[in-house]
């Protein structure tokens, strides 16, 4: 579907030939342009003949072009290709039936997982998709794997279509596309000897699998009429811990590298210590949990130093959940032996998803206004980022003006707490 303009850059090649908003952008040397990667595609050689239709009416420009300039067009947002499957452990089912629209879209679009790092299951994606993947060398892709076991897999994730996980995987690695795989977590589902080979049937295909992590199931109170599922417990997580550090030091002889990781849910509901930087091999999937807590305890006193305290301020509070409370908890009382600022760390109990939620990323402004509400919070309050996309909109369709307004509090936000 051709792309619609919504508008051209300033002091860019599109604005100066006069394309304007809400045009449409055919094609680019003969290419039909269907989305934003084609666009970026397409827009690569030196000479560009540039179709666009205006009013029902087509118009064409030649341009030249140099090889570090962008055209400088803008478009609305496309549309995601939706899910296939129907997994037993979906967020999105999950989720609360009041949270903002797009928490319940559930997508699957190769071209999200290029662009944005969204994870796919691979399990709509036509030939075509495929040709296209290694022709534009769309790389890396980010898949969700949970087993390498077919009929498993199908269990666990409920798709129609037939799929051999492992030769897509290999197709995929053979025509040169890097991998970050993903293994969701379900006890008495994918754990034990099965999450062990699920992981060496992943390695052995690097290095076009780049990564392979481990995240536990995220369970929410909204899972009446679901499929039962335990949660990831100490004793499951202190046991994953054991067999993965024993998986990394065989990879690492045979690779040089680690490559599995797991989310940073396991050490802290094994009350074990964070690894240390290089075990998360440059953080490739930070965005997934990996690694968050690492980066914020490596950057604690870039963090508070961002803050440019002034001297009228002699308390604040950070807001964080109950994961990783402990740990901020100690990092404020050693901070504070050296610092005449009062730090109060508020633990806020997630009610709006249910207390198995226990982490940073999915508290809604609602438990923050009321956990705020609820304690001495000083002359000034911290809020973690992870806590707001990239709208800066929380869970519940609030903004941070909403937050300070409620609470008439001075309130800014940091990186992940």
């Amino acid at each position: 579907m051709p792309l619609k303009i919504k508008f051209a850059r300033d002091n860019t090649i599109a604005n100066r030939i006069g394309i304007q908003a809400n045009d449409i952008l055919l094609s680019i040397n003969n290419h039909n342009i269907n989305d934003i990667i084609d666009y970026k595609f397409y827009q690569a050689n030196e000479i560009l003949r540039i179709k666009i239709k205006r009013d029902g009416r087509s118009k064409t420009y030649l341009v030249k072009r140099e090889y570090s300039e962008d055209l400088g067009l803008e478009f609305y947002p496309i549309k995601c290709h939706r899910c296939n499957c129907n997994c037993i452990f979906c967020f999105v089912d999950q989720m609360h039936p009041e949270a903002r629209p797009s928490l319940k879209i559930k997508d699957d679009d190769y071209r999200f997982s290029f662009l944005f790092g969204n994870f796919i299951s691979l399990t709509n994606i036509s030939n075509s998709d495929y040709s296209r993947i290694i022709n534009q060398r769309l790389s890396p892709l980010y898949i969700s794997v949970h087993t390498t076991d077919d009929k498993l897999r199908k269990k666990m994730m409920r798709y129609r279509v037939k799929i051999n996980i492992k030769e897509r995987l290999k197709f995929l690695a053979k025509n040169g596309i890097q991998m970050h795989t993903q293994i969701v977590l379900i006890p008495e589902w994918n754990d034990g000897i099965e999450l062990e080979r699920t992981v060496f049937d992943l390695a052995e295909l690097y290095p076009s699998v780049q990564s392979i992590a481990i995240v536990p199931v995220g369970l929410t109170k909204f899972r009446e009429g679901l499929t039962p599922i335990k949660p990831v417990d100490a004793g499951l997580a202190k046991r994953v811990i054991s067999d993965s550090m024993k998986w990394r030091e065989k990879l690492k002889q045979k690779y040089g590298t680690g490559l599995v990781t797991l989310a940073d849910e396991f050490f802290l509901l094994a009350r074990e210590k964070i690894p240390e930087e290089e075990y998360y091999d440059d953080f490739p999937q930070i965005e997934n949990g990996v690694g968050m807590t690492r980066k914020f305890l490596d950057n604690w006193e870039r963090i508070i130093d961002s803050l440019k305290l002034d001297r009228n301020i002699k308390s604040i509070s950070i807001v964080t959940a109950e994961l990783i409370y402990p740990i901020i908890k100690n990092l404020a009382i050693e901070f504070q032996k050296s610092h005449k600022i009062r730090i109060n760390v508020i633990k806020v109990k997630n009610e709006y998803l249910g207390e198995t939620v226990t982490v940073t990323g999915l508290l809604s402004c609602s438990d923050v206004i009321k956990a705020i509400k609820e304690n001495d919070c000083g002359d000034l309050i911290i809020l973690p980022e992870n806590m707001f996309n990239e709208d800066a909109l929380t869970l519940d369709d609030k903004t941070i003006e909403d937050l300070r307004i409620e609470t008439e509090k001075d309130i800014e936000i940091v990186e992940e707490i």
